[in-house]
């Protein structure tokens, strides 16, 4: 019994975020999947109803974090606006 986890993740601008990659967690904090979003920013999964956690991040800047808990024969669209992140920057020396 497989349920469908699926969304779109933008970025700050409210653009797609197609260069985003989405990392899949289970309740116990595994790394179960990792994926690149498409050229819209979506995503999809097939997976088990329970506890499930998303960690998104884009290498043109922007994080995320998100919990779910999947509901037996309930797809379920999780929509996952990035916040941007502050770059860091070194003294040179």
């Amino acid at each position: 019994m497989s349920t469908t986890l699926s969304g779109t993740v933008t970025r700050p601008t409210g653009e797609p975020a197609q260069t985003a990659t989405v990392e899949l967690h289970n309740s116990s904090g595994d790394i179960i999947d990792q994926i690149v979003c498409d050229g819209q920013g979506r995503f999809r999964y097939h997976l088990s109803p329970g506890a499930w956690r998303l960690f998104v991040w884009d290498p043109s800047g922007g994080r995320a974090e998100v919990s779910v808990e999947l509901q037996k024969d309930e797809d379920s669209v999780v929509d996952i606006g990035l916040r941007a992140t502050a770059g860091l920057k070194g003294n040179g020396g």
